[in-house]
């Protein structure tokens, strides 16, 4: 024993992975006997390349959703767990691309370079992490920019009928960000693929993918993504956020992410609850919205404005989705169908717009004109 006094005794890192087996497959969603410690968000390894992000539990058993092809699982395959949440790859090289929900590039060009990865799912920053909501952020829309101004850190919705412009709106506000140094994040959410390469082909023709990130996840893509993209979205804005640099990301739209959810939730086998959507869905949204602000020293003193759109059904703005995300929001601009007919654009209806942050955030000229 004498002889090991003073020598260097070498330290080993024990990496301990739990196991368990492929119960039963359904679509996108895995049931799996055993991996007893493991927590919602959590990754796991289902064998061949493909990963599963865990959603919840029956019994004794764990509930994960695929992320990949489902096709290549069998029942009664050996998975792992690993002890890390579900993450994504953030960093500079991703402005001027067009990423999936998992950060891969879906526009034909070069693999991309991570500066860091960041979790999906992070919790909001707390309050002594905020600074006040009170810088100007001009959309390049005069009636938005006079009446319902937008203010960097905010959350504001947009809401209307399809086809009244709604995304129109929040386009004008991400190309009139250039030269402005603001970090833009178009997050397309269960749209179809045609109205997606309408947006590119405006985004390309204004050179606006200078300082862009499209990330998508269109109606043909795999429901885990819808569910997805708005979080990934969100966790790539904050990556630019702690860095100090003004983030905004438009949600287009926040109605389908809603409706990806509830039929991820259905092939869950939660109970369906108004509109057959399951009893979290207020939780659920209110968890992204709430990560939208304008911070501090202690969180890189940058801000993340979100420009949410959600669809109503003949105006109907008490909707079960659309009321959800109105009392999320800090504000609402409503577009009206009937306006849109009779020829006005943008088709803003004045009295049921509403920005809480008001005036205080424009600038003097507009205050005054105002």
């Amino acid at each position: 024993m004498s002889s090991l006094k003073g020598s260097a005794i070498p330290l080993f890192k024990i990496k301990v992975a739990e196991k368990g087996r492929i119960k039963d497959i359904k679509e996108i969603i895995v049931r799996i006997e055993g991996l007893p410690s493991c927590l919602n968000g959590q990754l796991v390894d289902l064998g061949d390349g493909v990963k599963g992000i865990v959603m919840g539990f029956d019994q004794d058993n764990v509930l994960a959703l695929v992320l990949g092809d489902s096709s290549k699982l069998r029942m009664g395959r050996e998975v792992s767990g690993v002890s890390e949440p579900f993450q994504i790859p953030v960093g500079e090289n991703f402005i001027g691309r067009v990423v999936t929900a998992l950060g891969h590039p879906c526009d034909q060009g070069k693999d991309i370079e991570a500066s860091s990865y960041l979790p999906v799912f992070m919790s909001s920053p707390p309050i002594v992490q905020r600074a006040p909501v009170d810088s100007f952020l001009a959309s390049g829309t005069k009636i938005v920019d006079i009446m319902f101004p937008l203010a960097k850190g905010q959350r504001q919705l947009i809401l209307g009928d399809r086809m009244t412009g709604k995304t129109v709106i929040a386009l004008d506000t991400i190309l009139n960000q250039r030269g402005k140094d603001v970090i833009c994040i178009y997050c397309c959410v269960g749209k179809s693929l045609s109205a997606l390469e309408k947006v590119m082909s405006v985004l390309h023709e204004k050179n606006a993918l200078d300082y862009t990130i499209v990330m998508v996840a269109t109606d043909s893509s795999p429901v885990g993504e819808q569910y997805l993209v708005p979080f990934a979205a969100t966790s790539m804005a904050d990556y630019f956020a702690s860095r100090g640099k003004d983030v905004l990301v438009v949600f287009d739209d926040l109605t389908k992410h809603a409706w990806a959810y509830r039929q991820l939730s259905l092939l869950l086998e939660r109970p369906p609850g108004r509109e057959a959507y399951p009893g979290d869905i207020f939780y659920v949204q209110t968890q992204l919205m709430e990560r939208a602000g304008k911070f501090n020293e202690n969180h890189g003193k940058g801000s993340i404005t979100f420009l949410g759109i959600a669809e109503t059904q003949q105006g109907d703005l008490t909707g079960y989705i659309p009321s959800n995300l109105a009392s999320m929001c800090d504000g609402q601009i409503v577009l009206s169908a009937q306006i849109f007919a009779e020829g006005f654009r943008p088709a803003i209806d004045l009295l049921l717009s509403l920005s809480i942050v008001g005036g205080k955030v424009q600038p003097p000229i507009l205050r005054e004109n105002g």
